[in-house]
C-alpha cells in the first residue's frame, strides 16, 4: 500500500503538470492544479464517508484505479488542442486519488489493528510520488508509472481477496460488521472538539511546510528537481519514523517533543538550509500521529476521519503559499510560534502533560496571540497601558478555554495567567535587547 500510495500521487501530479505545461493560458493552466487540489483533497470526508459504508471491500480500491488509468489516459491528449480531454482527465485523477487515499488509510487501520508504525509507513511515501511528478513529469514518467501502478494493483487485490477470504470467521469479517452497526452512531461535541483540534494541528503544519523558506543552494550542487527529490525523501523518513518513534516512546511525547523542537527550528530556518530541513522532518514526525489520534476519537469512521485530516491540508498549503514571501505574515507567524513554545514549556514546567491541555493552549494562542499582534501593528498600539489592557483581554479568553478542558476555575486562571505573563516578559526583554 505504501508503493502504491507512492505511484498513485506519482500519477496524478505527472498527468496534472502535463496538462498545464500544455496550456498557453496560464489563468487556465493554474485553474487545472486548483481544480485537482479540490477534488483530491477536498473530496476527501465524503468518500471517507462513502468507504466506511463498504468496509474495507476492495470495490474502492477497483474504481479509484479505474478512475486513475482513465485520467491519465485522458493526460495523453494534446490538452492546447482538446480541451474537454484535459478537463475530464483532471476531474478523474482527482477523483481517483481521493478514493485510492481514503481506502488506503481504511485498509491500513483495519488490517494493522490502528498500528501507528503502519500508518506511517504508508502516509509517508505519497511526498517522493508528488515531487518524482512535480521535477520530472513526462509521458514515458507517466507511463512507466501506470505500468508498475497496474501490477501492484493486481497484487493488491490478490493479496486483500486472500485475506478476506482467510479471516472470513475470523477477526476482519467480525470488526467489519461492528463498523456496519456503529459507523451511524452520533458523535459527542468534545470528540468533535477533539477531532477538530486535530484538523487544526494538520492544517497549520501544512502552513509551516510551505512557509519555511526555500532552500537557498541545491544539495551537493544538484539540480532544483534532484534536490526536491531528496527533500521529500527526508519528509518520508519523518513521517515513517514518527511512527515507530511513537510506537517506542509514546504518541503524545513523540508529538509534543517534535513539535516544540520543530517549532524551535522554524524560527531558525531563515539562518541556515540545514534548519530549513530540520523544520520539515520534524513536524512530519507527527503525521501518524494526528491519523492515529483521529482513529481513536472516532473508532470505525477511519475513511472519514482519514478524509477530514486530508482535507484540512489544503486550507494550510493555500495560506502558507499565498503569504509566503509576505513579511508581515512571517512576523505574525514567527511570534505566533515563539508564543506557542514558550507557553507549552511553561506547561510542561507545571507539569502539564495531558494532550488536550497542551492542545488547548496551541489553538488559544492561534485564536489570540494572531489577532491581537495584527490589531497592534495595524493601528500602532504600542502604548503600556493599552498593550496590558489587551494582554489582560487574552488572559480573560484563554482562562475561559482552559476553564472548559479542565472544569477547575483555579489552575485554568493560572494557565491563563502565567503563561501571558511569561510570554509578555520574554517579548519585553527581547524588545529592550534588539
Amino acid at each position: 500500500m505504501a508503493l502504491l500510495h507512492l505511484l498513485v500521487d506519482g500519477v496524478c501530479v505527472s498527468g496534472v503538470m502535463i496538462i498545464s505545461r500544455q496550456l498557453i493560458n496560464d489563468v487556465e493552466a493554474d485553474g487545472i492544479i486548483v481544480l485537482y487540489d479540490l477534488l483530491a483533497f477536498g473530496t476527501q470526508p465524503l468518500t471517507g464517508r462513502w468507504m466506511d459504508s463498504r468496509d474495507v471491500h476492495p470495490f474502492g480500491f477497483k474504481l479509484a484505479i479505474v478512475l486513475l488509468i482513465c485520467g491519465a489516459l485522458l493526460c495523453s491528449f494534446p490538452a492546447s488542442i482538446i480541451r474537454t480531454a484535459a478537463l475530464v482527465g483532471t476531474i478523474l485523477l482527482g477523483m481517483g486519488n481521493s478514493f485510492f487515499h481514503v481506502y488506503g488509510g481504511k485498509y491500513v487501520a483495519v488490517v494493522s489493528h490502528n498500528d501507528i508504525r503502519a500508518l506511517g509507513v504508508f502516509v509517508s511515501t505519497g511526498a517522493v510520488g508528488l515531487a518524482i511528478g512535480i521535477g520530472f513529469s513526462s509521458r514515458m514518467l507517466l507511463a512507466a508509472f501506470l505500468l508498475v501502478l497496474l501490477v501492484l494493483s493486481a497484487l493488491h487485490l490478490y493479496s486483500a481477496d486472500k485475506q478476506m477470504t482467510d479471516m472470513s470467521t475470523g477477526v476482519c469479517c467480525l470488526a467489519c460488521k461492528e463498523a456496519g452497526q456503529t459507523s451511524t452512531q452520533p458523535l459527542s461535541p468534545v470528540l468533535l472538539l477533539y477531532l477538530t483540534c486535530l484538523m487544526l494541528v494538520v492544517a497549520g503544519r501544512a502552513c509551516i511546510g510551505e512557509s519555511v523558506p526555500s532552500l537557498r543552494i541545491s544539495i551537493s550542487s544538484m539540480s532544483p528537481s534532484v534536490t526536491m527529490v531528496v527533500v521529500s525523501v527526508i519528509v518520508m523518513v519523518g513521517k515513517a519514523i514518527g511512527g515507530f518513534l511513537s510506537k517506542r516512546w509514546g504518541v503524545r511525547n513523540v508529538f509534543t517533543a517534535s513539535m516544540l523542537i520543530g517549532a524551535t527550528f522554524f524560527l531558525m530556518s531563515s539562518w541556515h538550509d540545514i534548519y530549513v530541513i530540520g523544520t520539515l522532518f520534524l513536524f512530519n514526525l507527527t503525521m501518524p500521529c494526528t491519523l492515529y489520534l483521529a482513529y481513536k476519537i472516532v473508532p470505525r469512521r477511519e475513511g472519514w476521519a482519514f478524509g477530514l485530516l486530508a482535507m484540512a491540508l489544503l486550507p494550510g498549503f493555500l495560506l502558507g503559499y499565498l503569504f509566503k514571501d509576505n513579511a508581515t505574515y512571517q512576523a505574525l507567524l514567527s511570534l505566533l510560534m515563539a508564543t506557542i513554545i514558550l507557553e507549552s514549556f511553561l506547561l510542561l514546567c507545571m507539569r502539564e502533560c495531558r494532550w488536550q491541555v497542551l492542545a488547548t493552549s496551541v489553538v488559544l494562542n492561534i485564536l489570540t496571540n494572531v489577532p491581537l499582534n495584527a490589531f497592534m501593528r495595524s493601528f500602532g498600539v504600542y502604548d503600556p497601558l493599552n498593550v496590558i489592557g489587551l494582554e489582560c483581554l487574552v488572559v480573560a479568553v484563554e482562562f475561559i478555554g482552559y476553564w472548559f478542558v479542565l472544569h477547575d476555575r483555579k489552575r485554568a486562571f493560572k494557565y491563563s495567567l502565567m503563561c501571558n505573563l511569561f510570554s509578555a516578559l520574554i517579548g519585553c526583554f527581547f524588545q529592550l535587547l534588539f
